[in-house]
């Protein structure tokens, strides 16, 4: 692998470190906005959800979206690791 290539997936790494923590800082923002404030249901699914319940499952995204990205950053980590070691 060459080094031009090896530092657009160090970039990678740090894109995926920033976009975890935007995801979990915007979405879980405006899902404790909803989980605290409630408001009209929403409808989905042909079901009238509570705002506070379409709150709380944002929160929760917010959180699977944060780890999945910080996983995927520490996978590429641990494969230019190894890329490293082995030349």
């Amino acid at each position: 692998m060459t080094a031009k290539e090896t530092g657009v997936l160090r970039l990678g790494v740090t894109v995926f470190k920033v976009l975890a923590w935007i995801a979990l800082g915007v979405q879980g923002l405006m899902g404790l906005v909803l989980l605290v404030t409630g408001g009209e249901p929403v409808l989905l699914g042909g079901l009238d959800v509570p705002a506070r319940v379409v709150g709380l499952l944002n929160v929760v995204a917010a959180v699977v979206y944060f780890f999945m990205f910080l996983l995927m950053s520490a996978v590429i980590r641990l494969l230019l690791d190894l890329h490293a070691k082995g030349n």
